[in-house]
């Protein structure tokens, strides 16, 4: 995973969503991750609650994907969505997601690469829903199981206002 160093975040208009987040002059932004993993799931272990600013959030878009950053200390966090090919990603539920790598092309289905400490699941079974997705901001939540439909989940939440 690449270095967090980012001044700011920026969620651009590039491929398809047509969104640009800058930080706006809100009095409270919100910016959370969050997960809960059941026992024997993977990559994410336990549950976790990041927040910014002690952590570093980030969120944007980049050639059709959705991208959420966490660097919190020495542990780091990508959760990555991306629509089925042909697609723009939306506001909506998507279910059936399969693994899509970060320089791998779209998918019939949709896409999703968690990664935590260089490690992820090759073979995710997941659904998200993405219930924002604008210059304002994202709300989205996920639940991923590894190895199988029915193997042990992890849940997560982002919500992110610049």
């Amino acid at each position: 995973m690449n270095s967090l160093r980012r001044a700011c975040v920026v969620l651009t208009a590039a491929a398809g969503l047509g969104l640009a987040l800058v930080p706006a002059a809100s009095a409270d932004p919100v910016q959370t991750v969050d997960y809960t993993s059941e026992d024997g799931a993977w990559p994410l272990q336990g549950s976790a609650h990041y927040a910014a600013p002690g952590d570093e959030i980030a969120v944007w878009e980049y050639d059709g994907r959705l991208k959420i950053d966490v660097q919190s200390g020495l542990k780091d966090l990508r959760v990555e969505l991306s629509a089925p090919a042909g697609e723009a990603l939306h506001t909506g539920t998507y279910t059936g997601a399969r693994y899509r790598g970060q320089s791998d092309p779209a998918l019939t289905t949709p896409g999703i690469f968690v990664v935590s400490g260089n490690f992820g699941c090759g073979d995710p079974y997941a659904d998200f829903t993405i219930d924002r997705l604008d210059a304002t901001g994202v709300d989205v939540t996920f639940v991923q199981h590894c190895g199988s439909p029915d193997g042990p989940a992890t849940r997560g939440e982002v919500h992110y206002n610049g």
